[in-house]
């Protein structure tokens, strides 16, 4: 029996078409499942201002300052409301430093004369987006070729100017994973486009499957409508009927998977 996925969230998501996901990171995919979610949208149509501008600085930063706090939006992980009807490659979604994993925390140092370990934000290649809350704190985020860190800057006024870094290390029994991150961060030093490189795994492919079938459901179509959607009708047609429940488990766990994304688990994604 082909059961219909049905939603009232059907009728929102035509705006919440996706555009390409090539090269997407943690934080892109957990923007495409959140737009996606109604009581998001229904958050950001009441909210005011709905959009906010950010700023780009002389050395192509892209700055998003805030004089208040947004609480509405901090319940979404959020800092502010980022527009759903944009996929990631359109919206600069500001997630908020306590909705993610992990930060490289680095104190910025005035230079002395002859110091060599001198930086600029500048320095880190690729795309950098910053935004700067109620507490003056800088969160940058770098990202570039699917790969993104975030590093929380502190004692830095000027966000274009020099400093020498001191990066500090929290919670001893994480100190691999942190050790990672800042292994990552070197690697944006490197003029070489191929020095960042996503990890090539199935997760990429199971997210853009789930997104998919997510995308369908909400439309109210059955399973074997929104397998067809991601594996094609020749597949669906040989293997839909066989004695094996292989490719109707796949296509409901897809769904499943896809709508709990939505309603929160879009934060496990996040760096």
């Amino acid at each position: 029996m082909n059961r219909s996925v049905s939603s009232k969230q059907g009728q929102d998501s035509d705006h919440a078409a996706c555009c390409s996901t090539a090269g997407y990171d943690g934080g892109d995919w957990a923007w495409e499942f959140l737009r996606r979610n109604a009581g998001y949208v229904a958050d950001w149509r009441s909210s005011v201002p709905q959009h906010l501008p950010c700023i780009t600085l002389n050395d192509g930063t892209k700055l998003l300052r805030l004089r208040r706090r947004f609480l509405q939006a901090e319940k979404w992980g959020l800092y502010a409301f980022a527009n759903p009807g944009l996929c990631a490659h359109n919206a600069t979604a500001f997630w908020h430093a306590n909705a993610l994993k992990r930060v490289v925390h680095l104190n910025a140092k005035q230079p002395n004369g002859g110091e060599g370990n001198v930086r600029r934000l500048a320095d880190f290649n690729g795309e950098r987006h910053a935004v700067i809350g109620v507490d003056g704190v800088p969160l940058v985020v770098l990202k570039r070729n699917g790969v993104r860190v975030p590093l929380e800057i502190h004692g830095l006024a000027v966000l274009t100017a020099a400093f020498t870094p001191v990066y500090e290390l929290r919670d001893l029994d994480d100190l691999t994973a942190q050790a990672e991150l800042l292994r990552r961060l070197q690697r944006f030093t490197d003029a070489d486009s191929t020095a960042v490189q996503k990890p090539s795994f199935a997760a990429d492919e199971r997210l853009q499957q789930a997104l998919i079938a997510l995308d369908e459901s909400l439309k109210g179509k059955t399973y074997r409508q929104i397998a067809i959607a991601i594996f094609g009708e020749k597949k669906v047609t040989e293997e839909w009927r066989s004695h094996s429940q292989f490719l109707r488990d796949r296509t409901r766990r897809l769904v499943a998977k896809g709508t709990e994304l939505m309603k929160g688990g879009y934060r496990d994604l996040l760096a």
